[in-house]
């Protein structure tokens, strides 16, 4: 896992796919600047272990159990596209209206035809999925990242993304609804998050909090230049 969770479906896409491709190094001064935190974050990182292995790991291999892997695509569709508005958002605060035109498509095409999002259509279509939020949008004004976080219970952050984790909140639909369908579609994201990490997470060795540290950041770096080689050190950059 990130920590645990990430918490916000977007940026926790990060272990899934930087597992195998990161750990490319780093200096010791890049991490020196990143992770001042490092004490904090490390004894963070095991209560979150912690409250893994005696919650969240076991509700998210129940649910695995429980329902087969269509009706878990299903899910994870659904929440993805009640995530469409905050990239929707973020792509206009980041002068991208051509990408956000394209994604406001996507939410109505999944929204209607997919069935609440319960179906993909739009990238059968060739909308495909972007992520954006406002840690990202903030980085592209200028904003520096801050020290990395490992926040208790919810995992790998930052002072900028922290910041842009609770902006988006009120971007995401599940926060108006009622407290008992709010407090359902939150607990069913993150069990279904968590979930899709149970495969994953065996391939993360050595020091793990390291592992999963430099993925978290240079995910985050990669988000924020839309996937766009950089020379620089995103560790010092970002």
């Amino acid at each position: 896992m990130k920590g645990m969770l990430q918490g916000f479906r977007g940026r926790w896409t990060a272990p899934i796919v930087l597992i195998g491709s990161i750990l490319l190094g780093g200096c010791a001064q890049a991490e020196r600047r990143q992770d001042p935190l490092e004490p904090f974050n490390r004894q963070m990182f095991a209560f979150n272990d912690t409250v893994d292995g005696a919650i969240l790991k076991p509700l998210a291999k129940g649910y695995v159990n429980v329902l087969p892997t269509p009706v878990r695509n299903s899910v994870g569709n659904v929440f993805d596209n009640l995530r469409t508005p905050t990239t929707i958002i973020n792509q206009f605060l980041q002068g991208k209206p051509g990408e956000g035109m394209r994604d406001i498509g996507r939410f109505v095409i999944n929204s209607t035809v997919g069935v609440l999002g319960i179906f993909d259509v739009a990238s059968r279509s060739g909308l495909e999925k972007d992520v954006e939020d406002f840690g990202q949008t903030l980085a592209v004004w200028g904003v520096p990242s801050g020290p990395y976080l490992v926040v208790p219970f919810i995992g790998a952050s930052g002072f900028r993304d922290g910041a842009g984790d609770i902006a988006g909140l009120f971007t995401y639909p599940p926060t108006y609804a009622e407290d008992e369908f709010r407090f359902s579609a939150f607990v069913t994201e993150f069990i279904d998050l968590r979930a899709q990490l149970l495969e994953v997470e065996k391939l993360v060795g050595g020091d793990r909090y390291l592992f999963i540290r430099d993925a978290y950041l240079q995910r985050r770096a990669d988000l924020i230049r839309d996937g766009e080689a950089d020379e620089s050190d995103p560790f010092l950059d970002e």
